[in-house]
């Protein structure tokens, strides 16, 4: 924005904050994919993430974060009871006001001193603590929540929130039961980087991977929370019967990456093991079958290749409620129990016409467009009295993959 004074025009740097916590790697990554495509927009914008979890005081990280790993890890038939009971009494909070408003001041100052013009929330812990800190006098800006499920809860729906992008139309009916206006809702898509859009050359990819162009390729995935049993996944897979390539991501678990490293040889599959890489576009890209359990952020980037899905080990709750959405819309299929995963493997590979359906339906199903849908919402926020309307999506740049460099 430009401001004449007198002769001179001063030019105002707009600021923004990404608000997000970091329970697995979803959020993390749909706030890096909404910064890029803000600071890529020519804008003159200042952009930051903030983790809550890196501002947060050491016992509110074990209240509030370690406590629900926990719960995931030992307790998860208690998280179901306490999601559904959330969802059914339409609990406005995660946890008391108090623990935010202490436990998170440091976040709070450093709100303050960095002064956004708007905010943005990209997990429902941070977009109640944006709420918090906006009630509490720390900012005056509006907040902007930004949905990566394809359902939601009510925690979401705080006086705070000025809109809403969510990631399906289901979610923009939960919210209008709970009382959110539906001019303040925009159906976006949940962000995801726009590479898993992009046309790759499967033959090159799997040239450049070390794999057989004519031989199934499943790619076998975690995801960013836990615990998902992935070296059983990849030898349960030996039951197929069918010549396999698996790419295995193991992401920072070194124990798991060191299992599957020990693999070679001692299977009959082709195991590629990888640890965190930011080259997943291409491996979605040069695999037939995706086998996850069902983060938001994961399906949505699964989608946006066209790649369809086997799901397994979905968090109590949100997940459980994605893998029910992916399986009405044609798109995956939920392997339960764990042994059930190299039948369905088997099944979908040998059947080309069902994959290939499954690959349509997701192409459909799909919003590649929705980082750059939600950053054209975020500008015009930030322009007084702009209209929210949805541009159009600029055609997808064309890039090169990291392994053909």
């Amino acid at each position: 924005m430009i401001r004449g004074w007198g002769k001179f025009k001063v030019m105002i740097r707009k600021r923004i904050a990404i608000l997000t916590l970091r329970v697995g790697t979803g959020h993390i990554k749909a706030a890096e994919s909404i910064q890029r495509a803000l600071e890529e927009g020519g804008d003159n914008l200042e952009v930051r993430t903030l983790d809550v979890a890196e501002f947060g005081r050491a016992w509110f990280h074990w209240l509030y974060i370690q406590s629900y790993w926990l719960m995931l890890r030992h307790a998860p038939s208690m998280w179901r009871k306490l999601f559904e009971r959330r969802q059914q009494k339409h609990h406005r909070a995660t946890a008391p006001e108090w623990l935010f408003r202490r436990g998170c001041e440091p976040l709070f100052r450093e709100l303050r001193s960095f002064s956004p013009h708007l905010i943005m929330a990209t997990e429902i812990g941070a977009a109640e603590i944006a709420a918090v800190a906006k009630r509490g006098g720390w900012v005056n800006a509006p907040i902007q929540a930004v949905q990566t499920d394809f359902h939601t809860e009510p925690p979401w729906v705080q006086e705070e929130m000025d809109i809403f992008c969510v990631g399906s139309e289901e979610a923009q009916s939960q919210l209008i039961e709970w009382g959110v206006d539906p001019n303040r809702i925009r159906i976006c898509g949940i962000p995801v980087d726009p590479a898993f859009g992009l046309p790759f050359d499967r033959d090159d990819l799997r040239q450049a991977l070390g794999l057989d162009r004519n031989r199934p390729v499943v790619l076998v995935m975690g995801g960013g929370m836990g615990p998902v049993p992935l070296d059983r996944i990849v030898l349960s897979l030996e039951g197929c019967g069918l010549p396999l390539q698996i790419l295995a991501v193991a992401g920072h678990d070194h124990p798991v990456k060191s299992k599957l490293d020990r693999m070679h040889g001692k299977v009959a599959l082709d195991i590629h093991a990888f640890g965190w890489t930011d080259n997943v576009p291409e491996l979605m890209a040069a695999s037939d079958l995706l086998i996850t359990k069902p983060g938001g952020v994961t399906v949505a980037e699964s989608m946006a290749a066209s790649l369809p899905m086997i799901l397994t080990h979905p968090i109590p709750g949100p997940e459980e409620r994605h893998a029910h959405y992916l399986e009405r819309h044609g798109v995956a299929v939920l392997a339960d129990p764990l042994e059930r995963i190299a039948q369905l493997t088997s099944e979908l590979l040998s059947n080309r016409e069902k994959l290939a359906e499954m690959k349509r339906r997701a192409r459909e199903l799909s919003r590649p467009d929705a980082t750059h849908a939600i950053a054209q919402i975020g500008r015009a926020m930030l322009e007084l009295g702009a209209s929210i309307e949805l541009l159009p999506a600029p055609h997808t740049r064309s890039g090169d993959s990291a392994y053909l460099m």
